[in-house]
């Protein structure tokens, strides 16, 4: 195998990884405390890997025309990274387990912060996702398929996709998980009873509203690129 491709599918294990853990993460209140801490520095060390495995990226920051597609990346990447560390810091100010001998303990502030931190970062892994989705749908086309076998795949995962999105902005509204972005102080409360069915519903209901987000994104860049395209096309055509 080609260290190319080795390189690609470690980036992509990393990449989910980090992004399946962030997403347990966001169920801090069906967690027991210690577990939601070490998997926070699992994430922190993901990170790392992360940046490190697209060292090449920051290379080439300086170099190249920035056209508005590449000022609003580059913009959402340092946003990103912002909020990515933000949420490691201040994880250290609510710490009750791993890092309590610190006793950085900052109160509803340290609490308020990592929860902004948290919900904010979480949008922007999403937007981010879906910004360079296109990347994945790249790698489907290249499986071989007869022409009707993946147009019906296609129309059936459209399908789906749209069913969760539309199911992920329900469950932003009855959440009202704006107010995790917006409102100064939010404490969703203890859940009555803690099973594993409520978590993995918990779960699935924010992968739901991942998804709304990342095929906002999705088609956003695809419609700004389709409308580039056809004014560029209608510039060559009055040039000709």
């Amino acid at each position: 195998m080609k260290i190319g491709i080795v390189k690609k599918i470690i980036k992509i294990a990393v990449d989910v990884a980090m992004f399946v853990l962030f997403l347990l993460l966001m169920e801090y209140h069906l967690l027991p405390e210690a577990t939601h801490e070490w998997l926070g520095i699992a994430v922190f060390i993901l990170f790392i890997a992360h940046n490190a495995l697209n060292y090449k990226w920051y290379s080439v920051l300086f170099k190249g025309k920035y056209t508005a597609i590449r000022i609003v990346q580059t913009s959402l990447n340092f946003l990103l990274i912002i909020g990515m560390l933000l949420c490691m810091i201040s994880a250290l100010f609510v710490s009750r387990e791993v890092f309590a001998g610190m006793n950085l303990q900052a109160g509803m502030v340290g609490r308020t912060l990592h929860m902004k931190a948290t919900a904010w970062t979480f949008i922007l892994m999403s937007v981010h996702l879906g910004l360079h989705w296109s990347m994945f749908v790249g790698m489907a086309k290249r499986i071989k398929l007869s022409v009707l076998t993946a147009t019906v795949i296609k129309w059936i995962l459209r399908a789906v996709v749209l069913g969760i999105a539309v199911y992920g902005i329900v469950v932003f509204v009855q959440r009202g998980f704006y107010e995790e972005l917006f409102v100064a102080e939010v404490f969703r409360g203890n859940i009555d009873e803690k099973t594993a069915l409520v978590a993995f519903t918990f779960f699935l209901q924010t992968l739901a509203m991942s998804v709304s987000v990342v095929s906002i994104a999705y088609y956003v860049k695809k419609l700004s690129l389709y409308i580039k395209k056809i004014r560029k096309e209608r510039h060559n055509e009055k040039i000709n």
